[in-house]
């Protein structure tokens, strides 16, 4: 009796049409579902990229007022970033990198 209800379940036609038509979409079709999943991950990814680089952006568009605004600060970034010193002055750089944990 199972059997008989398997089989004539399998020999549904439309059941089928059904699942080969979502075989289809899933597997084969250009726009299947894998490459739509795919897809809109790598979307994601570059809406993360484009939010980071916005607040970037502002970051940098603030320390390029304050650097514009203030002489001293611009020195202060000068011998920051580039090692800028006076004549007879000496510098000394300390990498905090290889520090030992606190």
């Amino acid at each position: 009796m199972a059997n008989s209800r398997l089989l004539a379940i399998l020999k549904n036609k439309y059941l089928i049409v059904t699942a080969l038509f979502l075989l289809w979409i899933i597997f084969f079709d250009n726009n299947n579902l894998i490459s739509w999943y795919k897809e809109l991950s790598a979307l994601a990814q570059q809406n993360r990229q484009k939010q980071y680089y916005k607040e970037a952006i502002i970051k940098t568009d603030e320390k390029l007022k304050e650097l514009s605004s203030n002489k001293d600060s611009l020195e202060r970034f000068a011998r920051e970033q580039f090692l800028f010193h006076e004549d007879g002055e000496d510098v000394y750089v300390l990498d905090d990198s290889k520090a030992p944990e606190k």
